[in-house]
C-alpha cells in the first residue's frame, strides 16, 4: 500500500487503508478527510474536518455531480492552511478522478495534463471509463466558460498587415493583386499554454 501520495502540497490522495492509519495522518499532519467511498468512517468526524460523498464506483454512476462540492470543500481546507487526505476504498478509480477535476477546475489543467500529473505520483490509478467520460465533459465545460482569445480582432490586424504589404508590393512592381480571404481565415491562432503552479493558491461534512 506505501502511503498517502502528495497531489499539491495541501492535498493528498490515498486509500481508506490510508485513512485509517492514524500514523499516516499525524506525519503528513492532515487535518480533514474527503471520503469518496460507499462507506462512511463516522470515527474520524471528532478528530477531523470531515465530509462523507458517497459514489459508487461504477461506470454509470454520477460522480460529476459532485464535483463542485468536493472541490469547495478541498479548497476551504487550502485557505484555512490545513491539509486533505481525498480517499475511496481502494485510491484507484473515484478518489483520482475528484483530484483531476480539482487540478482542472482550480489549476486550469485539460484531462490528459491532469491525469498524467496524478498517475506520476500514483501509478495505480484507474478510473473507469464512466468516470474518464464525465471528466472529459467536465474539460468542455470549463473551457467553454474561459474567455476566449479575441479571433475577430486577430483577423483584422492581420487583413491590416496584409494590405499594407499589397500596397508596398504595388508601389514597386505597379501591379494589383488581391489577396485571397481564405488565407486569412486560417491564420493560426495559438492557445496559450496551461502551466501547472504547484504553489498553493453536500452528503455527510463535519468541521
Amino acid at each position: 500500500q506505501g502511503g498517502p501520495v502528495e497531489i499539491l502540497p495541501f492535498l493528498y490522495l490515498g486509500s481508506a487503508y490510508h485513512a485509517s492509519k492514524c500514523e499516516f495522518l499525524a506525519n503528513l499532519r492532515i487535518t480533514a478527510l474527503l471520503n469518496v467511498s460507499r462507506k462512511s468512517s463516522e470515527s474520524f468526524k471528532d478528530q477531523y474536518c470531515y465530509k462523507w460523498i458517497p459514489v459508487e464506483d461504477s461506470h454509470t454512476a454520477d460522480i460529476s455531480s459532485h464535483f463542485q462540492e468536493a472541490i469547495d470543500f478541498i479548497d476551504y481546507v487550502r485557505r484555512t492552511g490545513g491539509k486533505i487526505l481525498v480517499h475511496c476504498e481502494a485510491g484507484i478509480s473515484r478518489s483520482p478522478t475528484i483530484c483531476m477535476a480539482y487540478l482542472m477546475k482550480m489549476k486550469k489543467l485539460r484531462l490528459e495534463e491532469a491525469f498524467d500529473y496524478i498517475k506520476q505520483r500514483r501509478s495505480l490509478i484507474s478510473p473507469n471509463f464512466g468516470f474518464m467520460g464525465q471528466l472529459l465533459q467536465y474539460e468542455s465545460e470549463i473551457l467553454s466558460s474561459t474567455p476566449s482569445p479575441p479571433i475577430a480582432s486577430c483577423k483584422r490586424e492581420a487583413a491590416s498587415f496584409f494590405a499594407e504589404e499589397l500596397t508596398i508590393g504595388k508601389n514597386f512592381e505597379g501591379s494589383c493583386f488581391a489577396f485571397p480571404t481564405s488565407v486569412l481565415s486560417s491564420v493560426p491562432i495559438h492557445s496559450p499554454v496551461h502551466q501547472l503552479k504547484l504553489s498553493p493558491m453536500t452528503a455527510s461534512s463535519s468541521c
